[in-house]
């Protein structure tokens, strides 16, 4: 049975889709024993750092809404390399309010055999289904944020959303991190009381451009802190999931997977 993890960005700039699949690239890289998938549970295709994906939700829509899902079919059609896996999401923006929480947690329930982890990038709209699914289901939740007022802001407002919900966060990643900007670590665990453990960031790393224009994580460029940081979120999840954590840092260019 696989664990299972969601990644939620407080607002559509947080970088939710490239956390998401930094993490999973970096453990598919270090422990080839696992089989690791990676859904983009939200309103957009969710594919902007890979050349290639060959299955979406999009394209197994009547399989999700008949409850006929044939698993082994769908992890060939969802192969990437070797033991790294991707479901795309939704390509079409006029069906995305056809789909439903209940969808999404058919979708997770049908895969939780197949794979050792299970990642889940949700989007950041809390007005979707396969999001909300995916963020119920799942239950370990990481909530994306960044240092701008407007994204904290947006948190806040929509924190009574989530506690509504019954969706609650174990973990909050401050990405696009600088030292330099007065919203750090500490200014925002006091301003959202947090606890300090429960924050972790992930530096700016200055190749957010090439990268989309490569369709490829930032891992694949010279940006050592953000690689640290990725490494340092993955043996986050590994523990959690009780899986040996990646006990080397990388000090080479990255060879990226895809």
């Amino acid at each position: 049975m696989s664990s299972m993890y969601a990644f939620h960005g407080a607002d559509g700039k947080t970088g939710t889709t490239m956390i998401t699949q930094s993490i999973a690239e970096i453990i598919a890289s270090s422990r080839k024993e696992l089989k690791i998938l990676v859904v983009s549970m939200h309103g957009r295709p969710g594919t902007d750092y890979v050349d290639r994906v060959c299955e979406s939700i999009e394209g197994i829509r009547l399989h999700l809404e008949n409850r006929l899902l044939d698993t082994q079919r769908l992890m060939e059609g969802c192969r990437i390399r070797d033991n790294l896996y991707m479901l795309g999401g939704v390509e079409s923006i006029e069906q995305v309010r056809g789909y439903h929480p209940h969808m999404a947690a058919y979708l997770l329930e049908s895969m939780k055999d197949a794979f050792d982890l299970i990642l889940t990038d949700t989007g950041n709209d809390i007005d979707n289904g396969l999001a909300v699914g995916a963020l119920e289901y799942i239950g370990n939740n990481y909530c994306i944020l960044a240092q701008q007022e407007t994204i904290i802001s947006r948190y806040e407002k929509v924190k009574p959303l989530y506690d509504r919900l019954g969706i609650c966060f174990s973990s909050y990643i401050v990405n696009k991190y600088t030292d330099q900007d007065p919203y750090d670590l500490h200014y925002i665990g006091k301003r959202l009381c947090l606890d300090q453990e429960k924050l972790m960031k992930v530096a700016v790393s200055g190749y957010e451009r090439q990268a989309e224009s490569d369709h490829r994580t930032l891992l694949s460029y010279k940006s050592e802190e953000f690689s640290n940081d990725i490494q340092l979120i993955a043996n986050h999840v590994l523990t959690r999931a009780q899986i040996p954590t990646i006990d080397h840092v990388r000090k080479k260019k990255w060879m990226p997977f895809i």
